[in-house]
């Protein structure tokens, strides 16, 4: 199925397009039916693409082999992650600070190549960065709750309440920042992902484009397509991932268009 919130006479041809991936391209190690074809159809109308995710546990590299394993080939220039966008806000605005990261791998290789100041003590924490972490326990959340406590920033990655798999949802970053942020009574400084600003410019100036012809398609209302109105971006909103046409966040016009997957983007291309 797919709707339209204004009349199509009135939109001009897209020439870049915002890809979100988990939920969209893929589902955990599973590849979304009509995705691959859904990227080269767009690719084939001269539609500059990014993949912009707010997942902060695998690296640019890592996504990058992923679409490759799948048959989509992609330079690692044309990833964003929340991890990578992180690092960049959090040495930008916090030149020289002592970050403690709480979160996978893949984040702390962020901060690390982004050459930060990076301690585990939370008393000589500046800032506490929070990302998803699925080794998250009890003495993980009084670590961050001591240093925030002890004055430090709190940054988190993205504010995913959840993240769909092949074995069902999983909890999301938002739910470890909201953990921290509720022990310490301090909500969150700053949220750098989808749908916020950081990510926001770090995926325009990635693409070059003007706001009014690039297309947003993800699969998160709270995420994606909320990224897609607070930018002017023109949204898709796929039912292959958190929501699907039972979901309560369809309320309403949940996105300019609404498709089952990317597979159907043909559609919105057919109508811009």
């Amino acid at each position: 199925m797919h709707n339209r919130s204004t009349t199509d006479a009135t939109n001009p041809p897209m020439d870049a397009a915002i890809i979100d991936l988990d939920g969209t391209v893929y589902r955990s190690e599973t590849v979304i039916p009509g995705a691959p074809e859904g990227i080269a159809l767009l690719r084939d109308a001269g539609i500059d693409t990014v993949f912009v995710t707010n997942s902060a546990t695998k690296s640019r590299e890592a996504c990058r082999d992923r679409l490759a394993s799948l048959g989509i080939e992609a330079d690692v220039s044309q990833f964003v992650t929340s991890a990578s966008v992180t690092a960049a806000y959090v040495t930008d605005h916090y030149p020289g600070n002592a970050v403690l990261v709480i979160g996978e791998q893949a984040l702390h290789d962020e901060f690390t190549q982004a050459g930060a100041a990076v301690t585990t003590e939370p008393a000589d924490a500046d800032v506490v960065v929070v990302g998803n972490d699925s080794n998250f326990d009890y003495e993980t959340l009084a670590r961050g709750l001591r240093a925030v406590d002890a004055g430090a920033a709190l940054i988190g990655t993205n504010g995913d309440r959840k993240v769909p798999t092949d074995d069902g949802m999983y909890p999301g970053a938002g739910a470890l920042i909201e953990a921290i942020a509720y022990a310490a009574t301090h909500d969150p400084d700053r949220i750098c992902g989808k749908p916020n600003q950081p990510m926001i410019d770090v995926s325009l100036e990635t693409l070059g484009t003007d706001p009014a012809d690039c297309l947003i398609i993800g699969d998160n209302p709270e995420t994606d397509i909320e990224m897609g109105r607070r930018a002017g971006l023109t949204t898709v909103l796929v039912l292959s991932g958190v929501v699907d046409n039972t979901d309560l966040l369809l309320g309403g016009k949940p996105a300019d268009y609404v498709i089952d997957s990317l597979g159907e983007i043909g559609t919105v291309l057919d109508s811009s």
